[in-house]
């Protein structure tokens, strides 16, 4: 019989969670579980569990196919939703390994939750986070979720013991880090969801608290009210706010979010298919004597137009910061990618030239993909630009 398995519960996210948001997820349990970190003999098989669930949930067509299958095997009548028993199953005591402290207030928490009571909840909240929201954020936020889900029941167990842990607010304190199973009910289609999250309890002048984390409810209340009021409008909100994420707006370009994530999707395409693909960051200099910042910035864009321009349609560009750009070469090898480099550079500096009074430098650092991770073979790039620099006569490092 084919085994099945819950991959977004696997992942600790929501079955409508985005693809940044199952990306992050995915690098907080490789820390977790990953064999070099984490010796329990267990690890190494859950760590196969949580790639095998990237793997699909990151891939736009096979997360389709998978979703299907999980809204069939997850449809559930709400009638069968019993409120009374779960209240019982919340405030019971289980046993989650953890300080006696510190998994009661987690979980009487969430207990407050479920009946609405957001001034016990809050009360239960760190004195750290209430440094960066108050009561009336808190309860505004609160009000917003439960518009759209109800909290059923909630299963906990301890993960990890703190001894310093640094909170958002610069505080240090003695902490434990609760996996929390939960399940809700989307208020709109009745559906029971179970999935899995993380939360911190911390010691303050003896008394444990519950360690929520953020810094600004603001965004957290506009999302949740854009669901309930328009789903299309939170669709368009959600893809806005990760253009300006993963893009420089005043360039026009991807940053270096962007480039990253560009890149782990190469690395996949790498890995599955064997494709290679290289690396090349330039780093243009404008001479010190052209003082006006307004003609220094649009010698920066024109370089980025002209970078973006010289490439294929299946190669990617970035800014990167501080006059840097990125060029990601797709099936691309170390030979092809060094003359795709010289003749990008040569076309950069010709253009500038022909259309401003004054040349400009450009150095590039070049490495193709070995099995090192995004941001490693950035810096791989940027370090034989240093190299590069320190030998004016090379203006390419491979």
């Amino acid at each position: 019989m084919e085994h099945w398995e819950d991959y977004y519960g696997l992942l600790q996210v929501h079955p409508q969670a985005s693809t940044e948001i199952i990306q992050s997820a995915y690098k907080r349990l490789c820390k977790m579980y990953h064999p070099d970190v984490n010796p329990d003999p267990s690890a190494t098989g859950m760590m196969r569990r949580i790639n095998r669930a990237y793997e699909v949930l990151s891939n736009p067509e096979e997360r389709k196919t998978y979703h299907r299958d999980w809204e069939r095997r997850n449809e559930k009548p709400s009638s069968r939703v019993e409120v009374r028993e779960r209240v019982v199953y919340i405030n019971r005591d289980d046993s989650d390994g953890g300080t006696p402290g510190a998994g009661t207030a987690v979980r009487n928490y969430f207990a407050h939750l479920r009946r609405k009571d957001f001034k016990s909840a809050f009360a239960l909240v760190s004195n750290e986070d209430k440094k960066c929201f108050g009561y009336g954020a808190f309860v505004e936020w609160q009000e917003s979720v439960s518009a759209l889900y109800e909290v059923g029941e909630t299963r906990l167990k301890l993960f990890k013991r703190y001894g310093s842990f640094k909170t958002a607010a610069g505080g240090k304190l003695p902490a434990e880090e609760y996996t929390v199973t939960l399940s809700e009910k989307e208020k709109t289609t009745g559906r029971v969801s179970e999935y899995t999250l993380t939360k911190y309890a911390v010691l303050e002048s003896g008394i444990w608290r519950v360690y929520l984390g953020y810094r600004d409810l603001a965004p957290l209340m506009l999302q949740f009210k854009a669901m309930a009021s328009n789903p299309r409008e939170v669709q368009l909100l959600t893809l806005w706010e990760k253009h300006k994420e993963y893009n420089d707006l005043a360039m026009g370009m991807p940053n270096r979010m962007g480039l990253e994530e560009t890149l782990e999707k190469e690395i996949y395409r790498y890995k599955r298919y064997q494709r290679p693909f290289a690396l090349g960051v330039f780093s243009v200099s404008i001479p010190t004597y052209v003082l006006d910042p307004g003609t220094r910035e649009r010698v920066m864009k024109y370089a980025g137009y002209v970078i973006s321009d010289s490439i294929r349609c299946v190669d990617s560009a970035a800014w990167l910061e501080n006059g840097q750009f990125a060029v990601i070469l797709a099936e691309t090898d170390k030979i092809r990618a060094a003359a795709a480099i010289r003749r990008i550079t040569k076309t950069v500096r010709h253009d500038i030239s022909a259309c401003f009074d004054f040349d400009i430098g450009v150095v590039a650092g070049m490495a193709e993909y070995a099995g090192q991770k995004g941001r490693d073979i950035i810096d791989v790039c940027l370090s034989r630009i240093r190299a590069a620099s320190a030998q004016p006569e090379k203006r390419i490092q491979v």
